[in-house]
């Protein structure tokens, strides 16, 4: 084996060798261009086709041999690439600070998990070398490095952050039914495989002195592989009837927190806009958007015979959204109206959003940014209770729904223990009007199909302001309304109470994909190593991440 140890600016020839070194603005280049291509993949513009490719590009340059401290730039540099595009809607309001703090706290693990697989490339010759590890240690390995670092930077800081998975981009693609059988995370895990797949496609098409049918087979090979992925079923879901759902959208800008509304024009834009439900049509529930009624009815009388009122004229219950206080402490609560019996359901947000609806470490934040941490004057905690609220239809039959709250769309394990609890269908209530008409709103919708996808249930998100829409567990658009527009959508839900592969098997993919990568990372230092020392392996290391 032949490594460099030559440095200098342009290619230079191995002595003794007909490699050459490549750059290492090359594969900087490589690495952002392809980050950039997977941004185009997510909404919006939302052009799937560019996320397999983007991504082989970002795997590509952590093949191409470079120092360890190049490598932390490369992967900072594509890292930024990536995520700062793609959240640049946390600037709307406010402003460029939590945005680039954000992008840079993601471009760090993205770093992490771009290093890893640099020092994977620099072992894996030496640790099984041959087509074995060409074409599938060091693919499986790298898909389960990939794998790791999402399931980390979801979860850490404070709760993590979980937009940007490469599932995501797929909710609008033919790929979209692989979520059902494995999971966002398995789902992220088969696509980082196909995309370091082809690595030695691309090095055989390039290859000199192959024929062209050994250079076009693995090509077609690739190509075949993404349609046969593509071709893949959906899990079939068993559906028990249906629930008639009648989801109200106020569509009133003045939702949002900095939009300079008054106390009471989110809850008169919404009754305004539930009074556009005909009488005749008899829904079985009414949900209202996360944070629409404003005030607790339990806390304001006043409020109790508005609503009892509304839910009388429409022959049903209400599932309302506002804060509510219990014992001391201020949560983020949709429940049903009205209460049964002097008692009433009640879900909390389990993941409220840190800098937005509570500032975790206040005392520090405040010191830093006491200007930004002023906004915030609220603590919303997390909630502890149950994910799924008990309701009937009108003839009777049990159609318990299972809530997500806005951000909590994208917690994976809530929408396992919603489904394990007894969920028959999914409704996420969200306000999005601090994000105006950006690409946030799409990008949360993608997140709602992918779940009804996944959970085999079906999802209806009602939003203050867009979108609000309904999903069935196939993922088909069942009903949508036009966003800023208010709206009362009424839609025929179907009730399931099939469990999916990915919800039966999520963790378990999901651990075994980054066990793969960890403990394939470990095995593959170790051999190197050991093979070195034996005298087996290739030339003593270069202070470079090599292939």
């Amino acid at each position: 084996m032949n490594i460099s140890v030559i440095t200098g600016p342009a290619p230079v020839r191995i002595p003794g060798t007909t490699e050459r070194r490549t750059p290492w603005w090359i594969g900087a280049a490589m690495a952002v261009a392809g980050a950039l291509a997977m941004r185009l993949a997510f909404p919006q513009p939302g052009w799937w086709p560019l996320l397999v490719p983007g991504l082989a590009l970002v795997l590509g340059a952590a093949t191409i041999p470079v120092r360890p401290r190049t490598a932390v730039l490369i992967g900072f540099l594509s890292g930024l690439a990536f995520y700062l595009p793609l959240v640049h809607w946390a600037t709307l309001f406010l402003g460029w600070l939590p945005w680039a703090a954000l992008g840079t706290v993601m471009a760090l693990w993205w770093t992490l998990g771009y290093v890893a697989i640099c020092w994977l490339h620099r072992w894996a010759r030496d640790a099984w070398p041959g087509p074995v590890g060409r074409w599938l240690l060091t693919p499986l390995v790298t898909a389960g490095l990939w794998t790791a670092r999402d399931a980390l930077s979801s979860s850490w800081p404070y709760r993590g952050f979980a937009w940007g998975r490469l599932a995501q981009a797929l909710a609008w693609s033919p790929l979209l039914e692989l979520v059902g059988w494995l999971g966002l995370a398995g789902t992220g895990f088969v696509l980082t495989l196909v995309a370091g797949w082809a690595i030695p496609v691309a090095r055989r098409l390039v290859r000199r002195g192959v024929r062209p049918s050994a250079r076009l087979a693995p090509v077609t090979g690739w190509l075949a592989l993404i349609v046969g992925l593509a071709a893949i079923p959906g899990y079939p879901s068993v559906t028990t009837g249906t629930i008639r759902v009648v989801g109200i959208q106020g569509g009133d800008e003045r939702a949002g927190y900095f939009m300079g509304g008054q106390p009471g024009d989110v809850l008169d834009a919404h009754l305004r806009a539930s009074a556009l439900v005909p009488a005749d049509t008899h829904p079985d529930v009414v949900v209202w958007p996360e944070g629409s009624a404003e005030w607790d009815p339990a806390q304001w009388p006043q409020l109790q015979s508005r609503f009892d009122a509304l839910s009388a004229r429409l022959g049903a219950p209400l599932l309302l959204g506002s804060a509510t206080e219990r014992d001391g402490r201020t949560y983020q609560s949709e429940y049903v109206w009205p209460t049964a019996g002097g008692s009433r359901q009640i879900y909390d947000k389990r993941n409220p959003v840190p800098f937005g609806e509570y500032v975790p470490d206040r005392e520090v934040y405040d010191k830093i940014v006491p200007g930004l941490v002023g906004l915030i004057e609220r603590e919303i905690l997390p909630g502890t209770g149950r994910a799924v609220l008990g309701l009937t239809t009108r003839d009777g039959r049990a159609a318990d729904a299972g809530v997500a709250i806005c951000y909590d769309i994208i917690d994976d394990a809530l929408g396992r223990e919603s489904v394990r609890e007894g969920a028959q269908w999914l409704v996420s209530p969200t306000n999005n009007a601090d994000f105006g008409r950006t690409d946030e709103l799409d990008q949360q919708l993608a997140f709602a199909r992918l779940r009804a996808v996944e959970t085999g249930r079906s999802l209806v998100q009602v939003s203050t302001v867009g979108h609000t829409a309904a999903f069935g567990p196939d993922g088909r658009l069942l009903a949508e309304v036009p966003w800023y527009t208010p709206e009362a959508m009424v839609v025929d839900v179907p009730l399931s109470t099939t469990i999916t592969p990915a919800v039966r098997f999520g963790v378990a993919i999901q651990l075994t994909g980054a066990g793969i990568g960890v403990l394939g990372l470990l095995a593959g230092a170790v051999l190197a190593r050991s093979r070195r020392r034996r005298g087996r392996g290739s030339l003593p290391a270069s202070p470079r991440l090599s292939v």
